[in-house]
This record gives structure tokens, C-alpha cells and sequence, in this order.
């Protein structure tokens, strides 16, 4: 990838080599991925095609793929560099860190590390971010420096990532469960 074309035109020939449709997966009605082998049907709801554009830019920035593993490590890294108001990205950020934890602890913890020093476009039009030059995208947001290791704030930060994204995919399904049940 040629780092003075714009995001744009990046994003583009990005999501081809990804096997993503040009849109991103913004214009189908439902969305399916493969966990473990098994399809997981969801509608494809406003919330999430809201964030489908910057959610790639973040993968060709900062090179973490879109298999379960690129999935996991660009959930670290948008977590700790914030979401913003997108609850969706919050959302399917703090799953792929769950799995994560469970598939690619080390490499998750590395992308969480890199992120500490970054930032993310999250809250900028998507307009002016696709006009970008892909160099200073990613100056911009710091992804262009080496990477480093890893301190002890970044591992008791990371703990309480971990702790807390745990405790909500615990605590969030047995509410509801206990809601619909009526013991709530």
C-alpha cells in the first residue's frame, strides 16, 4: 500500500483484499460471522454500520487483520484508546477482547501496549479521515511509532480491562436472563 494515498482510496483496495464488500457490510441487512465453526446470524443495526468505516481504517492503520486474532488485538487497541459515543464499538470491541483473552492473551496485551501511546478516529467525520494521507493518518494517531514494552501500569491496566470486560459478558446475559425470567 502506496502510505501517500489517501484513506480513501486505501480503504478501497483494503477491504477487496479482505474479502469485505466495498461498503463495508453497511448496506446488508444482516450480518453472519463463523465462531468456532458455527454461524451467528445478527441485524446489521444502524449503531454498528455507524462504525464499520473507522473500525476498518483502524485495521489498515495499524495492520492487525480481520481474522479472530487481528479482530481480538484491534479490540484491545480500540479499547484503551476509547470509543467515544459509539456504544456498538464498545460493544464489539470489548467480544473480540473476551475471546481474545482466550485465543491471543499475548498478542491482545501487545496491541493494548501500543495503544497506550495512541489514539483513534473514533468522533471524526469520516469525511475528513478518508481525505488523509495514509502516513499521516497514522503519525496522526501514533501507529507509526516502534513498538514498546510493556510497564506494570500497562499490566494492571490491562488486568482491569480484562476483569471488567470479563464481569460484563457475565453479568449483562444473566440480567437479562433474570429480567425475562422475572427475578429481577
Amino acid at each position: 500500500m502506496a502510505e501517500d494515498r489517501t484513506i480513501g482510496a486505501a480503504i478501497s483496495a483494503y477491504r477487496a483484499s479482505c474479502g469485505i464488500p466495498p461498503d463495508g457490510g453497511a448496506g446488508a441487512r444482516w450480518v453472519t460471522v463463523r465462531a468456532l465453526g458455527l454461524p451467528i446470524t445478527f441485524p446489521n443495526f444502524a449503531a454498528r454500520r455507524a462504525i464499520l468505516f473507522l473500525h476498518d481504517v483502524h485495521h489498515l492503520l495499524s495492520g492487525y487483520t480481520t481474522t479472530w486474532r487481528g479482530e481480538a488485538e484491534i479490540g484491545a487497541f480500540e479499547l484503551r484508546t476509547g470509543c467515544g459515543r459509539f456504544w456498538a464499538a464498545w460493544m464489539f470491541n470489548s467480544g473480540g477482547f473476551l475471546f481474545g483473552l482466550a485465543i491471543a492473551p499475548r498478542a491482545m496485551f501487545r496491541a493494548f501496549v501500543r495503544a497506550g501511546t495512541c489514539t483513534n478516529f473514533y468522533g471524526t467525520a469520516e469525511a475528513t479521515v478518508a481525505e488523509r494521507p495514509v502516513a499521516s493518518a497514522r503519525r496522526e494517531l501514533g501507529l507509526d511509532q516502534p513498538p514498546r514494552r510493556g510497564t506494570w501500569r500497562d499490566v494492571a491496566a490491562f488486568t482491569v480491562w480484562a476483569l471488567g470486560v470479563v464481569g460484563f459478558w457475565v453479568a449483562a446475559p444473566l440480567a437479562i436472563l433474570a429480567r425475562l425470567f422475572g427475578f429481577a
